[in-house]
């Protein structure tokens, strides 16, 4: 799959919450944008299975921790 490049301005502070998800999840940043702008536009098929994956596998270690509480 080819891909292409875009360069975007976001406020700091968005930024920020988006480097703290990505060091907290082990995920690449590319990959989050990528999955919000597919969510957003309703066209979340087009997110590669491994990443639709590593989301549910998230989910579920956070739902595994909190039932624990």
């Amino acid at each position: 799959m080819s891909k292409s490049q875009l360069g975007l301005r976001i406020p700091t502070s968005l930024f920020n919450e988006l480097d703290r998800y990505v060091e907290e999840t082990g995920t690449s940043k590319t990959e989050v944008v990528c999955r919000a702008i597919a969510e957003y536009l309703g066209c979340a098929d087009n997110i590669p299975l491994s990443q639709r994956m590593t989301e549910i596998e998230r989910r579920v270690a956070a739902l595994e921790g909190k039932e624990k509480l």
